[in-house]
C-alpha cells in the first residue's frame, strides 16, 4: 500500500498539464446547467409562497377590525391559549 502512494506521487510530480487544452468539458457543464435548473425552480416556488402572504394593507385590515372589539379579542385569544395547553 505505501508503494503505490509513493509511486502515484512520483507520477503526479512528472505529469505537467497544458493550461491552454484543459477544459472543464461535458461534466462541468452538466454541473452547471443542474445548479441553473435547480435555482430556478427554487426561485419559483420562492415567489409562489411570496405570492401567497397578505398584502400590507389586508393586516392592517385584521389588526384594525381586532382593536374595535378588544373584550372579544382578549376572550378569543384566552380561549386559544386554552386550546392549546397540554392536558393531564
Amino acid at each position: 500500500m505505501n508503494t503505490l502512494l509513493t509511486s502515484a506521487t512520483v507520477l503526479a510530480g512528472d505529469f505537467q498539464l497544458d493550461r491552454d487544452t484543459v477544459t472543464p468539458g461535458v461534466l462541468g457543464f452538466l454541473v452547471i446547467f443542474a445548479i441553473g435548473v435547480g435555482l430556478y425552480f427554487l426561485m419559483r416556488s420562492l415567489m409562489g409562497k411570496l405570492r401567497a402572504l397578505p398584502r400590507d394593507d389586508d393586516f392592517g385590515a385584521g389588526t384594525a377590525a381586532s382593536d374595535d372589539g378588544s373584550a372579544d379579542a382578549v376572550q378569543a385569544s384566552a380561549a386559544a391559549s386554552e386550546d392549546s395547553a397540554p392536558r393531564a
